[in-house]
């Protein structure tokens, strides 16, 4: 115990110093502040509880267990490789640290930073009561364990749970990577609608649905609401009118404090369990797979290079910045986005805009998130910055890299909406064309890593085009998106990626 406290102890010291941490930090704060004007809600069928002690502190643990379960976990996933990149592993291999300790270690610094965030919300709950709670119709005066209980019951085994999926994320092969970003935003959303699918509140691993069920009882039996229509608002319960009822908590039983405490368990079953396929900074296994990465030497006779689609590629700075954004592609990546690019073509237009390009449009997420962050990755940001018009060659080379990616996988579709003569739809697939590459290279050269964008891309990926939310579609797929918007967006990253250039030459 002493070596996983010391762990998650010095783990915890380190990432709180972090950037990412100070914008997590805002997020929450923004968070709770959204409560006061109600942009952050919880509403039951256009109903909310009076301000009091358990509304409050049921709400906050719900808006906490529904963001940071999905934004802590990319926050957190990146303790193994931070320490493989740094240096610190290996000195930890060294020492009599095991795995299961390490893990362990690990996943209880990935809660602890979680529950800081959590710490932030239920102050701003207090404020929250403090400035606007205290009616006559509250149901009763402020009670410690009415608020903090949700926050203690819900919100640490659900977090707990999260962080543990984090260092299981890391440990595990082809989980570490960047593809693991995007991959976590389908399992939280999987996991979210199976919790509040299920019909019993024990087997709930985020704990929502015990609030909810209690909010929605005291709901219906005052107001006869529907008790199913329940949601978080998130920007857009501002300026609404709702109608109250008196909620005084959920009545806690020992079955779910019992099975509450069970996901705590479930939590750490996981976290050593992620001991199982973590190779512990082993440098034979890194070895191993060294030499197998290399290639092996060829017969007398044989072919001096065994082709690639890169041989086709132009020549040139933009051909040689799309050699190094395709490099190291795997045969059976080339083989999809050809199939995602012939879809284009043959696909009916209607599927073809709403689906085949949402796909093609993705696939490219992790050769996309090189731009920008891969001389920082490498080593070789001395080199590009001492080259001669490194901002005005190197940098739009980059970009246009990443438009004739964006272009390539879905020409098809862009030039079938300019025959139908949908010169709406064409503007739309062009700005994304335009602005995708160009929020990887800008976020790349702000945050010199390849997660920001990842993380970033597919939430708006998510939310935007493929659930339809006009505001946010930036590559036309509903049809009715703001194509001007997004050649301004596009515009202005491009101006902020230049003067971070231009920052780097001077420095």
């Amino acid at each position: 115990m002493r070596a996983i406290a010391a762990l998650a102890r010095a783990d915890l010291l380190e990432r709180v110093r972090r950037y990412a941490f100070l914008v997590t930090l805002a997020f929450v704060l923004w968070l709770g502040a959204g409560t006061f004007d109600g942009s952050v809600s919880v509403d039951l069928d256009g109903s909310q509880g009076v301000i009091n002690a358990a509304w409050v502190g049921g709400m906050m643990t719900i808006v906490a267990v529904t963001f940071l379960s999905l934004a802590g976990f990319w926050v957190v996933k990146n303790a193994v490789d931070r320490d493989e990149r740094t240096g610190v592993g290996p000195i930890l291999a060294t020492t009599p640290v095991t795995r299961v300790q390490y893990t362990l270690g690990k996943a209880l610094s990935h809660l602890l930073v979680l529950l800081a965030l959590v710490a932030i919300l239920a102050v701003c709950g207090i404020v929250l009561l403090v400035w606007r709670g205290g009616g006559v119709d509250s149901g009763a005066r402020f009670d410690a364990f009415v608020f903090l209980a949700p926050f203690l019951f819900c919100a640490v085994p659900a977090l707990a749970v999260t962080a543990a999926l984090a260092i299981l994320f890391e440990t595990t092969p082809g989980l570490r990577g960047g593809a693991a970003n995007a991959l976590w935003l389908f399992v939280w959303t999987a996991l979210l609608a199976a919790s509040l699918g299920t019909r019993n509140p024990l087997f709930d691993p985020w704990g929502i649905l015990l609030i909810q069920t209690s909010m929605a009882q005291a709901a219906q039996a005052q107001l006869g609401v529907d008790p199913s229509q329940f949601s978080v608002q998130l920007g857009g319960g501002r300026g609404e009118t709702f109608r109250t009822f008196l909620w005084t908590g959920v009545a806690w039983t020992p079955a779910m404090i019992l099975s509450r405490v069970g996901w705590l368990a479930v939590a750490g079953g996981v976290a050593a369990l992620a001991a199982v396929p973590f190779h512990r900074f082993d440098p034979a296994r890194r070895s191993r797979r060294v030499a197998a990465a290399k290639p092996k030497p060829q017969a007398a006779g044989a072919r001096a290079a065994r082709w690639s689609p890169l041989s086709l590629l132009p020549s040139g700075i933009v051909g040689s910045e799309l050699r190094l954004l395709l490099a190291g592609a795997h045969p059976a990546w080339w083989a999809a986005a050809a199939g995602l690019a012939l879809a284009g073509w043959v696909a009916p237009l209607s599927a073809a805009r709403s689906g085949v390009l949402l796909v093609a449009w993705i696939w490219p997420l992790l050769r996309w998130s090189s731009l920008g962050a891969r001389d920082a990755r490498h080593g070789t940001e001395a080199f590009v910055l001492s080259a001669p018009h490194a901002l005005t060659r190197q940098l739009p080379a980059a970009w246009l890299a990443g438009v004739l990616v964006a272009v390539g996988l879905g020409a098809g579709v862009g030039a079938r909406l300019l025959l139908a003569g949908d010169g709406h739809g064409f503007a739309g697939w062009a700005a994304g064309a335009l602005f995708i590459p160009a929020l990887a290279l800008t976020l790349g050269l702000v945050s010199r890593g390849n997660k920001l964008f990842e993380v970033l891309y597919t939430i708006l990926w998510y939310l935007g085009p493929a659930h339809r939310m006009a505001g946010l579609d930036f590559m036309g797929a509903t049809g009715a998106g703001r194509p001007a918007t997004w050649f301004a967006a596009t515009a202005l990253l491009l101006a902020v990626a230049g003067v971070v250039r231009a920052r780097q030459l001077r420095g």
